[in-house]
C-alpha cells in the first residue's frame, strides 16, 4: 500500500509538471500573466481582506460603530491610495532595469522611494489629525458618530508612512518577478489583525473593550509588522536583495520616481475620492444609508482587488515586453490580460445577481441596511465590465510610464461625469424618489464607462508612437 501510494504521487506530480510544462510551451505569454497573477491576486486580496475583517466585525460590534468607520475610512483612504499610487512609479522603473540588466540604479529609485513614503506619509499623517477631522463633524448625523470617527483617525494616522513604504516594498518584489514573499506579508499580517481586531474590539482575553478604536490600532499594527518583515528579510534572509543600500541623496532627490508616480497616485486618489465622495454624498440620507453604502463599497472592494492585481500585472509585462519584444508582444499580452478580465468579472455578476440578498448579512445583521445594500449591489455588478477595461489599460499606459494621460481622464471621467450625473439622479431627476441614493451607483457606472473608452482611445495612440520600437537601450531605460 505504501509502495503503491508513492507510485501514485510520483504519477501525479509528474502528472501535474507534464501539464504545467505543456501549459508554458504551447501558451507562453499566458504562463507569464498567471504567474505573477496568481500571487498578486492571494496578495492583494490578503490585503484587502484586513478591510474586510474590520467591517465584518464591527457590523458585529455595532451599527453606530460600522458607520463611523466607513465614514473615517471614506476620509483617509483618498489620501492613503495618493501614498500607495506615487509608490506605483517603482514597478516600470524597476522592471525595465532589472531587465536592462542595471539592477544596481534599483538602489537608487528605492531610495527614493523611501524618502517620498516618509515625506509625504509624515504630512498625510498631519492632515489626518488636523483637517479630517473637522470634515467628519460636517458629514456626520449623530454626535456619537462623529466622535468615533475623529478617534479612529487619531490613533490610524501615524501608520500612513508605514502604508507607502509597505506598498513600495510589495511593489520592489513584484516587479523583480517574485511575488511569493508580499503573499506571506499578506497572509501573515491578515492572521494577525483577524488576532488583534478580537482581542481589541470585543476585549477578549483581559483587554479592554474598544470598538472602532481597537480596529484603529489592529490595522496600525499590522502595516508597520508588515514593514519590519519586509526590511528584515531583505536584508538578512534573501539570498539576492533587491535593495541593498540606501542611498542618501536620493531621499531627497525623488524627481524622477514623483515625476512617473505622482499623476499615478492622483489618478489612484480620483477613484477612491469619487467613492469616498458617494460615502459624504449619502451620509445626508443618513447613518443607515451610510452603513448599507460601507457594505457595497466594502464587497465591490473585495471584487476589484484582483483586477488591481491585473493592472499591476499589466505594468511589469508591459514594461518588459517593451524592453526585449515590442509592441507586438504588448499586443499579446494585453489581449490575454483582457480576456482573463472578462472571465472573472462575468463570474463575479453572475454570483452578485443571483446572491445579491444574502451577500449583506456577511456585514451586518441590521434588516434595513441589509435590504438597501442588496438593492445597491444589483447595480454595482453592472459597472464591473468596464471598471475592468479601465484597470487593465491604466495599467498598461503605466507600462509606458504615460501617467499624466491617466490623471487628466480620470479626472474627467469621475468628476465631470460621475459626481454631477450620480446627484441629479438622486436629488433632481423625474426618477429621483425612487432611485433615491441609489442615482449615484448608476452616475458611477457611467463615468467608468467613459473612462474605459477614454483610456483604449489613449492606449492605441501610445501604441502606433512606439510601433517599431523597443525600449532597451540604457540611455532610454534610464
Amino acid at each position: 500500500m505504501a509502495i503503491g501510494g508513492k507510485l501514485l504521487g510520483r504519477f501525479l506530480a509528474f502528472s501535474m509538471d507534464s501539464r504545467w510544462w505543456f501549459v508554458v510551451k504551447r501558451f507562453p505569454v499566458l504562463s507569464e500573466v498567471l504567474h505573477l497573477l496568481f500571487p498578486m491576486v492571494l496578495t492583494m486580496t490578503l490585503e484587502l481582506s484586513i478591510s474586510v475583517v474590520d467591517t465584518i466585525m464591527l457590523g458585529h460590534y455595532s451599527a453606530l460603530h460600522l458607520a463611523a468607520v466607513g465614514l473615517a475610512s471614506s476620509l483617509w483612504l483618498p489620501v492613503g491610495c495618493f501614498l500607495i499610487g506615487v509608490t506605483f512609479g517603482i514597478t516600470p522603473l524597476v522592471t525595465r532595469h532589472l531587465h536592462g540588466r542595471q539592477p544596481k540604479l534599483v538602489n537608487l529609485y528605492m531610495s527614493q522611494a523611501v524618502g517620498l513614503s516618509v515625506g509625504l506619509g509624515v504630512l498625510a499623517s498631519l492632515v489626518a489629525i488636523t483637517i479630517l477631522p473637522y470634515f467628519a463633524g460636517l458629514m456626520a448625523t449623530e454626535e456619537e458618530t462623529r466622535q468615533v470617527s475623529v478617534t479612529y483617525l487619531y490613533i490610524f494616522a501615524p501608520a500612513l508612512p508605514m502604508l507607502a513604504l509597505m506598498t513600495a516594498y510589495k511593489n520592489l518584489f513584484e516587479a523583480a518577478g517574485r511575488p511569493g514573499f508580499p503573499l506571506f506579508v499578506a497572509s501573515f499580517g491578515l492572521v494577525l489583525n483577524i488576532l488583534f481586531n478580537y482581542v481589541l474590539i470585543f476585549g477578549n482575553f483581559g483587554f479592554p473593550e474598544m470598538g472602532a478604536k481597537g480596529a484603529a490600532l489592529a490595522s496600525a499594527l499590522s502595516l508597520y509588522l508588515a514593514v519590519a518583515l519586509f526590511f528584515a528579510y531583505d536584508r538578512f534572509l534573501n539570498k539576492t536583495p533587491l535593495f541593498t543600500r540606501l542611498v542618501w541623496r536620493y531621499t531627497r532627490k525623488f524627481s524622477i520616481l514623483l515625476n512617473v508616480g505622482a499623476p499615478a497616485g492622483f489618478a489612484f486618489a480620483f477613484e477612491v475620492g469619487l467613492f469616498s465622495s458617494m460615502t459624504w454624498l449619502i451620509s445626508s440620507f443618513g447613518d443607515l444609508a451610510l452603513g448599507g453604502g460601507q457594505i457595497v463599497m466594502s464587497y465591490t472592494s473585495f471584487l476589484f482587488t484582483p483586477m488591481m492585481a491585473m493592472s499591476a500585472v499589466t505594468a511589469i509585462v508591459v514594461a518588459k515586453a517593451m524592453s526585449k519584444e515590442g509592441v507586438d508582444g504588448v499586443r499579446k499580452r494585453i489581449r490575454v490580460i483582457v480576456w482573463l478580465g472578462l472571465s472573472y468579472v462575468s463570474t463575479c455578476f453572475v454570483i452578485t445577481q443571483l446572491f445579491h440578498e444574502q451577500i449583506p448579512y456577511i456585514y451586518s445583521n441590521n434588516a434595513q441596511v441589509v435590504a438597501l445594500a442588496a438593492s445597491i449591489l444589483l447595480i454595482s455588478s453592472c459597472y464591473q465590465f468596464p471598471d475592468m477595461l479601465q484597470t487593465v489599460f491604466t495599467g498598461a499606459l503605466r507600462g509606458f510610464r504615460d501617467t499624466r494621460s491617466t490623471m487628466i481622464a480620470f479626472a474627467v471621467s469621475l468628476f465631470g461625469l460621475s459626481m454631477p450625473f450620480g446627484f441629479w439622479l438622486s436629488h433632481y431627476s423625474p426618477w429621483a424618489e425612487t432611485l433615491s441614493l441609489r442615482g449615484f451607483y448608476i452616475g458611477l457606472g457611467a463615468g467608468l464607462t467613459l473612462l474605459a473608452v477614454i483610456l483604449i482611445l489613449r492606449f492605441r495612440v501610445i501604441l502606433a508612437r512606439y510601433e517599431g520600437r523597443r525600449i532597451a537601450s540604457p540611455r532610454e531605460v534610464a
